[in-house]
């Protein structure tokens, strides 16, 4: 008789562990949902810098603006080409018909990331001082004139 309580008390225990487990990961998900910012490109399109890029200097919030221009100084290029080209999938076709807000186009969606990144990157470079001149110009994407 021992081993049916035995049995039941491991199958019991198992199930608790298993229960916290599922339950914890309901819970993560329900922090993704909950619309809490977390470190990167928002679904509102705005960008959050995490704590360690927060924690940056200058110097290395400087250089990582320099590289965000040199992307966004190259995308719009890269997006009308793609724009003008056939989508290569059933999900970019329908984002296209839709007009969903990259239109289907990689680039476009890259672009709007860095561009949000680089607003981040701006406003900490304002917010401890660094430059005066610490704006990112950004060379505009309009998807209705790619014909």
């Amino acid at each position: 008789m021992p081993m049916p309580w035995l049995f039941i008390r491991t199958v019991g225990k198992l199930c608790v562990v298993g229960a916290l487990t599922i339950g914890g990961a309901g819970c993560a998900a329900m922090h993704d949902l909950s619309g809490a910012p977390r470190a990167g490109y928002q679904t509102d399109g705005s960008y959050v810098l995490s704590a360690q890029d927060q924690g940056l200097g200058c110097r290395e919030l400087t250089e990582r603006r320099v590289s965000l221009q040199t992307q966004l100084n190259e995308l719009p290029a890269k997006a009308m080409q793609q724009m003008q080209e056939l989508p290569q999938t059933v999900v970019s076709a329908w984002a296209r018909l839709t007009g969903s807000t990259d239109q289907g186009v990689p680039a476009l969606a890259q672009y709007n990331e860095a561009k949000a990144e680089a607003a981040a990157v701006n406003a900490s470079l304002e917010q401890k001082g660094c430059e005066a001149n610490y704006g990112i110009e950004t060379a505009g994407i309009h998807p209705h004139n790619a014909q």
